[in-house]
This record gives C-alpha cells, structure tokens and sequence, in this order.
C-alpha cells in the first residue's frame, strides 16, 4: 500500500511500484491492492497510471520497470523552463515538484521572480526552496492570487491528473487561471508523465473525493481539495512529450498516457 503523508508524486509512483513488484505473481492481490491505493490517493494521476498499466498488462513485472524507466526520464520540467523568457514575472500555486524543477533548471540568472500564491497548498515550502535557489520570490495571499495572476506575465500551474479536455488541479488553480484567462496572460499547465488518464478513469477521481467527504448530506465543489481546470483557459499543456497548444489539440483532446483500466473503479463495501 503506497504510504501516509504528503509526498510528491514521482516518489509515490517509484515507492508503489517497489511494493507491487513483490505482488506481481498474484494477479488477485494486485487487483485489489491497485484498487485501494488509488482510492487512498485519488488526486495522484501518476498512481493511477501505474495501477492501470499493471493490472492490465500480460507481463506486470515488465510493465512496472517501464514505468518506473518513464518517472526517470520524464522531461516535463525541461520543457516547462524552456517556455520561461528572461525577466519573466511567473505566478504559480503553491507547491508543485513540476513547476519547482522547472524554475530551477530556469534558475536565478535569468532574472525571473515568482509570486507564489498561498491556498494552504505547500506555498511556504516553496518559498523556501525558491529562497534556496535564490530566485526572488513573493508569497501573495489566497484573496490577491487573482491580482497576482491578472499582473504575471505567465501563469504555471500542474495538474494532479488530466482528461481529455481538463485536468485536476490545485484548490486555487481554477481562480488563476480565470483571472489570468481574463487578462489574456498565458497559463501553462504541466503534465508530468503518468497524470494524462482516459477519460473514465479521469471521472472516477471526481467519485473517490466525493466518497472520502461523503459524511456531508450533499457534496459540492467547493468541499473538494481541487478544482477543474478546463484546457481552454489554458495556452498549452507540457507534458514529457513536449508543448501541446490548446488550439491545436486534436478533436478527441489530450491523448492518454495509459488504458482505460475499469478494473480499478470497483470499490468495496467495507
């Protein structure tokens, strides 16, 4: 069972994949366990990436060591920097492994700042990293990232996971990237390998977020750790392939990283 705790998700994917590889002789347990890892981590797209390669795999032993060789060489990062000009003033949501990485391959001498948005989403933390790195920072309040977003010159946002047509992300990503939408200032959401999911799998996340605050006699939205970004208020999506334009999305959208594997859908009673 991938662990407890706040961690980033390249490190849960390599952690899961360590433990399943002990399973993979026994296709029962393997089913069952993908399904409770990602019921216990709906929002990490990369798990469920993982889990739907293995359970559907004829060889699952061989489908993990692919999969862990993609966490390696993912280039999501390297792309995302390239997209940042010099001097840019960049505008981000907190914590992200993604954009973080991205910022300090771009690095302080290309002058850029940050205005870091703080939603109770890790934003101190990345102050401190972006401090480490030595790269001006600001951490703007959660009622200023709209002001903060409408004045960047580029809004980074990461996705959890994605859909065909939009993705999970951050709490405070939809108001971003409104505000930024509304102000014609690019938004660049970052993908990193295993978050691009069918589409059917996309919507069980939705399921297993309302199911762990179910004890509410109506969820809504706003009860929920993260918000629906749709690609249209987005310029581009960088993912590990490269720079994919909204606009030139083909007619079936964002092309998923993995199968369509129901098989994790089922949920217990217990």
């Amino acid at each position: 069972m991938a662990r407890t705790g706040n961690v980033d998700a390249p490190d849960l994917v390599l952690e899961t994949a360590s433990a399943l590889s002990g399973l993979v002789l026994d296709p029962a347990s393997v089913v069952v366990t993908t399904r409770r890892i990602v019921e216990r981590h709906p929002l990490c797209g990369p798990l469920w990436w993982l889990c739907a390669h293995v359970v559907t795999a004829s060889e699952p032993y061989e489908a993990l060591h692919n999969c862990v060789e993609q966490v390696h060489d993912d280039r999501t990062a390297e792309h995302l920097a390239a997209e940042i000009v010099e001097s840019a003033l960049i505008c981000v949501d907190g914590w992200s492994f993604d954009v973080a990485h991205a910022l300090a391959i771009a690095g302080s001498t290309s002058g850029i700042e940050v205005c870091v948005v703080d939603g109770d989403n890790g934003a101190n933390h990345m102050i401190r990293v972006l401090e480490r790195l030595e790269i001006p920072s600001h951490l703007v309040s959660a009622s200023h990232g709209a002001i903060a977003a409408a004045s960047a010159d580029v809004v980074l946002l990461s996705a959890y996971a994605t859909g065909s047509m939009s993705a999970w992300s951050s709490a405070g990503s939809l108001a971003l990237a409104s505000a930024a939408y509304c102000a014609e200032r690019p938004v660049l959401l970052s993908a990193s390998v295993g978050a691009r999911l069918p589409d059917v799998l996309f919507a069980g996340i939705v399921k297993d977020l309302d199911r762990q605050i179910s004890q509410r006699s109506v969820v809504r939205a706003w009860h929920r750790e993260a918000s629906e970004v749709p690609f249209g208020l987005c310029k581009a999506i960088v993912s590990s392939d490269g720079v994919h334009d909204v606009e030139a999305l083909p007619a079936q959208g964002l092309l998923a990283q993995c199968p369509p594997a129901v098989e994790l859908l089922t949920r217990s009673a217990i």
